[in-house]
């Protein structure tokens, strides 16, 4: 028998007006509300501009799981004394869905290109940080097994202090 520990992530979920649905988080009582924008609402049959214009159910996994990644690599990044706060760590996050032959529309990768502005002598540092990264995040592991999570690290130089006078 294993000594894992187990915790709950509870929401409550309500399908209001089809296609919107809200999820209310229990942890802050946040409501976050759920669509099939655009060409995923047109996939399940609501005719273009029927349907309230939501961030859909596959747009809020990629936001989650780019969200965690970023978190994660910019804790494996403070650890090794680079500082990614204050928008010197950001990131794009794409997901590529395919419609599986049955018709269910699937999230197939996620793609998350990060821009980390840093001095080049921290280079090599933060490349290490980043292949070992993506293993230590709670969202990615998660999904590992169906998504294809792929990350790219740019580095971009940080600017060097004007000179005075």
């Amino acid at each position: 028998m294993s000594d894992e520990t187990v915790h709950k992530v509870q929401v409550h979920l309500t399908r209001e007006n089809p296609p919107v649905r809200q999820a209310h988080l229990l942890c802050t009582g946040e409501v976050v509300t759920f669509g099939t924008p655009g060409w995923q609402g047109e996939h399940y049959g609501f005719p273009p501009g029927t349907a309230e214009d939501n961030p859909g159910t596959l747009d809020f996994l990629v936001a989650s799981v780019g969200g965690c990644l970023i978190g994660t690599l910019g804790g494996a990044l403070k650890a090794r004394g680079i500082d990614g706060s204050g928008g010197r760590l950001k990131a794009d996050a794409t997901g590529e869905v395919v419609v599986d032959p049955d018709g269910v529309l699937r999230l197939r990768r996620i793609d998350i290109t990060y821009h980390l502005k840093a001095d080049e002598s921290q280079r090599a540092t933060a490349e290490r940080a980043h292949r070992h990264h993506a293993a230590h995040c709670p969202n990615a592991r998660s999904v590992a097994a169906a998504i294809e999570i792929v990350t790219e690290l740019e580095q971009i130089p940080a600017k060097e202090a004007a000179p005075a006078g």
